[in-house]
């Protein structure tokens, strides 16, 4: 030995040559045991996991077009909502047109009313005027009279007075 550490003798490349080829049929029956099932269980995994996404896709498209389909479906509800709350708004008011309109008839109404009962008032107290100022006439009268005539000529006045009474009527 010539102090190197590294020699090339035959029995150096002997062993060198032999474990090449144990290597090589290791690789060689590992690769053929190993190597095909390994590469299949990858192939149906990366086959599985793209039918995920796939399928994850499919979903989701489906997902966004319910989206799609519940809001156009929210819209129109808020769009009869809106139309309901319009219409119900117009309702109210015609109510309240009626209501003010109702209000103002009966108003009215009582308005006529109270001016009729004025008006009945109103004759009831002329006509209670009228018959004091008559009573008040005829005492005035009764008392000038009684001062200034006899009792005959009392008598044929009160009784032509009398007769007249029928044809006398009050204007107001």
């Amino acid at each position: 030995m010539d102090g190197s550490l590294l020699s090339f003798d035959k029995q150096f490349l002997f062993s060198l040559a032999v474990q090449l080829i144990n290597t090589l049929i290791l690789f060689f029956f590992l690769g053929k045991l190993l190597f095909k099932p390994l590469t299949e269980f990858m192939d149906k995994r990366s086959e599985k996991i793209k039918g995920q996404i796939d399928f994850a896709r499919a979903e989701e498209e489906k997902a966004l077009k319910l989206k799609e389909e519940y809001e156009a479906k929210l819209q129109k509800i808020q769009e009869e909502a809106d139309a309901i709350i319009k219409e119900a708004r117009e309702k109210a008011l015609k109510k309240e047109n009626s209501i003010i309109e109702e209000a103002r008839k009966e108003s009215e109404m009582i308005r006529k009313r109270a001016l009729a009962e004025i008006e009945r008032e109103k004759a009831k107290a002329q006509d209670e005027m009228k018959k004091e100022i008559i009573e008040i006439a005829s005492l005035i009268a009764e008392k000038f009279i009684a001062a200034s005539i006899d009792e005959e000529k009392q008598k044929a006045l009160i009784d032509e007075a009398i007769s007249k009474m029928g044809d006398v009527s009050w204007d107001s």
